[in-house]
């Protein structure tokens, strides 16, 4: 069963599996950018659940964070959704995008988002995922610094994360961070030989020195580049979130 309906600015599509009995606590998964990843989650999840116990996939709500615009991707308000303030001067090469900076503004819609969905269905507090890809694994990446803006999320699930976003500030912020989260972090990336497989890379051995090594997972994917990695590495971050602990694979 999928509902749509606008929370705010943003268009909010609701997926309820039907294999769902009356009051039971679902696990929860949230989808950026979610014109365009939405409908593929959402397909993906409901294919694989038909035989749970073999895909390791199992039923699970769904919603997808998206804009009120016939696009696949919403430019300048991802941008400015998705990333932080920034620290940096402009470099040449980011002259024509947007400027961006509201995360944190979007974290609290994101608040208020859950609020809301938990007023209105039965959520399993111990399984809720925040998936996103591109700006979108930049912003799941940056939540899981300020984990206490976004208390809720269990699992950071970030696909190709723009890193080099803000001459990769992201590396400033996590160098000053005190503690590392003790929520799970699974990330996934292309294997271009270039920026976004080492700046992961970095990311992961960074994170790997402050944390359980059952609290993270990271795949890279061969032969994949930054779109097509979404379509392979999506299962593969399916069965490791439905799973209570990390199994690398």
């Amino acid at each position: 069963m999928e509902q749509v309906h606008r929370f705010e600015d943003k268009l909010l599509s609701i997926t309820i599996p039907k294999e769902a009995s009356f009051g039971e606590k679902l696990p929860l998964l949230y989808v950026l950018d979610g014109n365009a990843f939405g409908p593929l989650v959402t397909q993906t999840i409901l294919l694989q659940t038909r035989n749970s116990p073999k895909t390791g996939v199992w039923p699970t709500m769904i919603v997808s964070i998206g804009y009120d615009t016939k696009d696949a991707f919403q430019r300048d308000a991802r941008f400015n959704d998705y990333t932080p303030e920034r620290i940096h001067s402009v470099l040449q090469e980011e002259l024509d995008m947007p400027n961006g900076g509201g995360l944190a503004t979007f974290q609290k819609q994101l608040l208020r988002i859950h609020e809301h969905i938990g007023r209105h269905y039965q959520i399993d507090n111990e399984k809720v995922g925040l998936l996103g890809h591109s700006l979108g694994g930049l912003c799941v990446l940056e939540s899981y610094l300020e984990i206490v803006r976004l208390p809720f999320i269990t699992d950071f699930l970030a696909i190709s994360p723009s890193l080099w976003r803000d001459e990769c500030a992201f590396f400033d912020r996590l160098a000053t961070q005190s503690s590392i989260s003790d929520k799970r972090l699974f990330i996934a990336v292309e294997n271009d030989h270039g920026k976004m497989e080492t700046l992961a890379e970095r990311c992961y051995n960074i994170l790997c020195q402050g944390i359980s090594e059952k609290q993270i997972s990271f795949y890279i994917g061969p032969e994949e580049n930054h779109m097509s990695i979404v379509f392979t590495a999506l299962s593969r971050i399916l069965r490791w979130f439905f799973q209570k602990e990390n199994a690398n694979e």
